[in-house]
C-alpha cells in the first residue's frame, strides 16, 4: 500500500459533503478476515488524542503500540490532526496517520476526524487485522461505522469513569445514550483498565463475558529509580536544589483536585520547611490555580512547569508524587511514579484505590480533603524508612502487574482471539483473568 494514499485524505476531507462516508466500501463478512496463520497480526488503533500531545492517554496509547511493533505486530494509529503536524510519520515503528482538519474545532472538528477517519480505514482496510478505539467518543463511533464495512472485529477500550468518564459523558445526553446502545450491541470486546470502568460498561449492557480486564501499562525502564551519582546531577539541570520535593503530573482540570492539593501545601511547608511543590500539566485551570498560589502566598515554593514533554527525569529525582484526583480511571501517572519506587500519595477514587494497597505500596487518603492529604505527604517526607519500604513494594507490583511488556502480552491475546489465531492456532477465550496474577 502506498502511504500517500491514506496521507492525502487530509485535503479530502474538505470535500467529504459532496461524498457519501460509505463510498469505496463494500461490506466485508466478518469471518472473510480472518489472518493467515503466518501473517503478523495488524491492528489500527483510533486515537482523538495522541503525541505529540502530552497526557496519560497519550503516553499509553504511544508506548503499548511501540511495544507491540516490537513484538511482530504491525501498528497503525489513525488520529486527528493537529496544526503544524505530519499527515503521516513513524514513530519507532508505530504508523501515524493524522486526519481531519487541523483548524476545525468543536462538532465541526469531530465531524471531519470522524469523517476523513473513515477514508483513511477504506485505504487501510487491506492492511489491518484488528480495530482499537481508545475511549468510548469520537475514536468508537469510528470503530462502529468502519467495523461492518471492513468486516474488521473492533475493541473498544474506555480509559476514564465517573461523570467525566467515557460512559458518563454519554450517559448524560440522549444522543450520548444511542451511541453506547450501539456500541455494546456491535463492539467484538471491550477492555476495563479498571474495575469501575468495567462495572460502568457492565451498568450499560456490555456483556460481561466480552470484557477484558486490561490495565494501562508503564515503561519499567524509563520509570526506574534514579542512581545515588545521577540524583543531584539531574536535579541541577532542571532547576531544583536538593530540598524535599513533591511531584504532580497530570491535566491542570478540574477532575484533578490540584486545587485541594494547593490548599493542603501551607499545612505541609508548615511541618516540612524547604518542601518544594512541582505541577506538571496544563489545562483550562491553569490561571485559576495560579491565582489561588498567590492567594494562599505559597507562590514561592509551587513551580507551574505547563506541559512536560518527558516527565520522566522529574518523578525520578522527586521524594514523593502526589495525585490529587477526585476521578480516575487506571492513573497513568501513578503508575509512572510507583514504577520509580517513589512514595506515593492518592486520594481513594476510581483505578488508584484499585492500583494502590494503603500502608503497603503507597498511602491513600480520602478525595477532598486538604488536610489528609496534607499528612499523607507529611508522613511520606518525615518517616523516610517505611515510606522507602512502601516504594519498593510499589515497584515491584508494577513489573509484576503493569509493565508494558505483561500489557502488550494481554492485547495480544485479545487480538489473535478476535480474529481466531493464537501462537499454536487455538482460538483463545474472550475472558481473562489479570486478577489471578
Amino acid at each position: 500500500m502506498e502511504h500517500a494514499a491514506v496521507t492525502g485524505s487530509t485535503e479530502r476531507s474538505r470535500r467529504v459533503v459532496a461524498r457519501p462516508l460509505t463510498e469505496g466500501f463494500e461490506p466485508a463478512p466478518r469471518e472473510a478476515r480472518a489472518p493467515p496463520v503466518g501473517r503478523p497480526l495488524r491492528v489500527a488503533m483510533l486515537a482523538s488524542v495522541f503525541p505529540p500531545s502530552i497526557g496519560g492517554i497519550q503516553s499509553h496509547t504511544l508506548r503499548l503500540g511501540q511495544t507491540l511493533v516490537a513484538r511482530g505486530v504491525e501498528v497503525h494509529v489513525v488520529t486527528r490532526i493537529q496544526p503544524g503536524l505530519s499527515p503521516f510519520e513513524r514513530m519507532t515503528g508505530v504508523r501515524v496517520h493524522r486526519v481531519g482538519l487541523a483548524a476545525a474545532r468543536g462538532s465541526a472538528g469531530s465531524a471531519a476526524f470522524i469523517a476523513d477517519a473513515l477514508r483513511a480505514l477504506s485505504w487501510l482496510r487491506n492492511e489491518v487485522d484488528v480495530l482499537h478505539a481508545h475511549q468510548l467518543l469520537s475514536p468508537a463511533t469510528i470503530g462502529l461505522l468502519a467495523a461492518p464495512l471492513t468486516g474488521l472485529p473492533l475493541v473498544v477500550n474506555p480509559h476514564a469513569c465517573g461523570s467525566i468518564g467515557d460512559v458518563g459523558v454519554l450517559s448524560a445526553t440522549r444522543v450520548g445514550r444511542l451511541r453506547l446502545r450501539a456500541a455494546v450491541k456491535r463492539a467484538d470486546a471491550f477492555v476495563a483498565v479498571s474495575q469501575a470502568i468495567r462495572d460502568e460498561l457492565v451498568a450499560v449492557g456490555a456483556p460481561p463475558e466480552s470484557i477484558w480486564n486490561i490495565t494501562n501499562g508503564v515503561d519499567t525502564d524509563r520509570f526506574s529509580p534514579a542512581l545515588a551519582g545521577e540524583r543531584r546531577m539531574v536535579r541541577r539541570a532542571l532547576g531544583f536544589d536538593d530540598g524535599p520535593l513533591v511531584v504532580f503530573a497530570g491535566r491542570l482540570a478540574p477532575e484533578k483536585g490540584v486545587d485541594v492539593l494547593l490548599d493542603a501545601w501551607p499545612r505541609l511547608v508548615a511541618r516540612v520547611p524547604g518542601a518544594r511543590l512541582c505541577l506538571m500539566g496544563s489545562g483550562g485551570e491553569e490561571a485559576r490555580l495560579r491565582e489561588q498560589a498567590h492567594a494562599l502566598r505559597i507562590g514561592g515554593s509551587v513551580m507551574f512547569t505547563g506541559g512536560v514533554d518527558d516527565v520522566a527525569p522529574y518523578v525520578r529525582v522527586a521524594d514523593v508524587a502526589v495525585l490529587p484526583s477526585r476521578s480516575e480511571g487506571m492513573p497513568v501517572a501513578l503508575l509512572e511514579a510507583m514504577s520509580c519506587a517513589l512514595p506515593v500519595v492518592a486520594t481513594r477514587v476510581g483505578g488508584s484505590a484499585e492500583v494502590l494497597d494503603d500502608g503497603v505500596t503507597g498511602r491513600l487518603v480520602p478525595a477532598e480533603s486538604p488536610e489528609a492529604l496534607a499528612a499523607g505527604m507529611g508522613e511520606a517526607l518525615l518517616e523516610r524508612a517505611p515510606a522507602a519500604r512502601r516504594a519498593e513494594a510499589a515497584r515491584a507490583h508494577v513489573l509484576a502487574h503493569h509493565a508494558m511488556d505483561v500489557v502488550a502480552d494481554d492485547f495480544v491475546s485479545l487480538y489473535r482471539a478476535l480474529t481466531g489465531r493464537s501462537g499454536t492456532g487455538r482460538t483463545l477465550p474472550v475472558t481473562v483473568d489479570l486478577a489471578a496474577r
